[in-house]
């Protein structure tokens, strides 16, 4: 059965997206982790990861609540598989956005310790290469299916 973005219920529904919002999520993935290897090697300890950590979940909700206050009953929620990047990503239902932030504060602070014990182009690309092929793992699968 197709739902709608607002009536995701289940972990398995974000296995629908489109692959385009993969590219994006795992863009944004990758981003946070290169500007999470500059963040460190500039500053240090627990304070630091905290406030970067918040300073990063606030950045990616901060449009969504902006775009969501535009919102009315006349709203129209695509289609999982149909949705658009840009355009819908403030209708998802509201837990999708925890979910998002707990997997953005994974790799933020994995990546932060991965920086603490090895920093260095090595370390880096590593953790590139791991967050792509988690991050855009079930487009893999639907990209292998065929």
């Amino acid at each position: 059965m197709s739902k709608r973005l607002n009536e995701m219920d289940d972990l398995r529904d974000m296995a629908r997206f489109p692959v385009p919002i993969y590219v994006g999520a795992t863009g944004n993935v990758l981003m946070t982790i290169v500007l999470t290897y500059l963040v460190r090697g500039r500053y240090g300890g627990s304070r630091t990861l905290t406030r970067w950590g918040g300073g990063v979940i606030l950045a990616n909700l901060l449009p969504v609540i902006l775009l969501r206050s535009g919102m009315d009953e006349g709203t129209h929620y695509p289609r999982i598989e149909e949705m658009d990047f840009f355009a819908d990503q403030h209708k998802f239902a509201r837990w999708v956005y925890g979910v998002a932030s707990a997997n953005m504060l994974f790799w933020i602070s994995l990546s932060w310790l991965v920086f603490s014990r090895r920093r260095d182009g090595t370390a880096l690309a590593g953790m590139l290469l791991l967050a792509f092929v988690c991050t855009f793992f079930p487009a893999w699968i639907r990209l292998f299916k065929g």
